[in-house]
């Protein structure tokens, strides 16, 4: 009898001990932080940061109906839904894809003139990018100037640069004034024929043999905005008054052009 007992003790413990276990969370698995990859930041666009938008309504990826070009916050995506942000950004990636393999193609073939072979095509790529929005600003689209090319009138005896629309040759857009005038062109291979000559101006400053770094030096009288300042402050002239105010435009384009690999244009 005292065995029994016993035996029945011993079983009931086991059972206990057998149903308590089982109850017991399984171990889990160390916890693992996942981090989103981080995307590189893309060099700032300034083309269009004053044109205003017309009231219109938008397509699915968020592009304005019956208009060709779009504001500096249009391009951001700035305004749109989730879903229209998804949309414009596989949009706004492919099209800067294809920018760069078309227009690339007609630099190249514009700095194979004996004329303009010193001037690196990856250049005059980032000058359009940084100019131009990537083509898509208001005056890239309305008067085919996709350099932002300033016009002045000419002087009694001269003609228009060719290429210039006769009938009107410039469009007024706020620059460095409220109401500065640029060429109006009648299309673009014209304002990137006109931007090989402008930039052999500035390859008559480059001493021994062009290349990228130089030009971008010439563009701005130096590499950086401390330098450039005082060479204007001695009567130089540089390409663009960012040469001297906050990050130096020579710098920005080297930031355009190390980010999209524009010196495989150059080979």
């Amino acid at each position: 009898m005292k065995n029994l007992k016993f035996w029945l003790y011993a079983a009931a413990c086991f059972l206990l001990i057998f149903l308590t276990s089982s109850k017991q969370p399984a171990p889990s698995a160390p916890a693992v932080k996942i981090t989103k990859p981080i995307e590189p930041k893309q060099p700032a666009i300034f083309a269009g940061r004053t044109d205003k938008a017309p009231t219109t309504e938008r397509y699915k990826c968020g592009l304005p109906v019956g208009r060709n070009w779009l504001t500096r916050n249009e391009w951001k995506g700035k305004g749109l839904n989730k879903t229209e942000k998804a949309c414009f950004k596989k949009w706004k990636q492919n099209y800067i894809k294809q920018f760069i393999k078309y227009f690339g193609a007609e630099v190249q073939k514009e700095v194979k003139n004996p004329k303009f072979k010193s001037i690196p095509a990856s250049l005059v790529i980032a000058q359009a990018i940084i100019e131009s929005q990537f083509n898509t600003s208001k005056l890239s689209k309305t008067a085919k100037n996709i350099f932002g090319h300033k016009y002045r009138k000419p002087k009694k005896g001269q003609k228009l640069f060719i290429g210039i629309d006769e009938k009107r040759p410039y469009v007024i857009a706020s620059d460095d004034s409220p109401k500065d005038k640029f060429r109006n062109y009648k299309n673009q291979w014209f304002c990137i024929r006109a931007h090989s000559y402008i930039l052999l101006r500035y390859a008559k400053r480059i001493k021994g043999r062009p290349n990228l770094q130089k030009f971008l030096t010439a563009l701005c009288g130096a590499d950086n905005t401390k330098d450039s300042k005082k060479y204007v402050k001695n009567g130089g002239t540089v390409y663009a008054t960012s040469c001297y105010v906050g990050k130096c435009y020579g710098q920005k384009l080297k930031d355009i052009i190390d980010f999209y690999n524009l010196e495989k244009f150059d080979k």
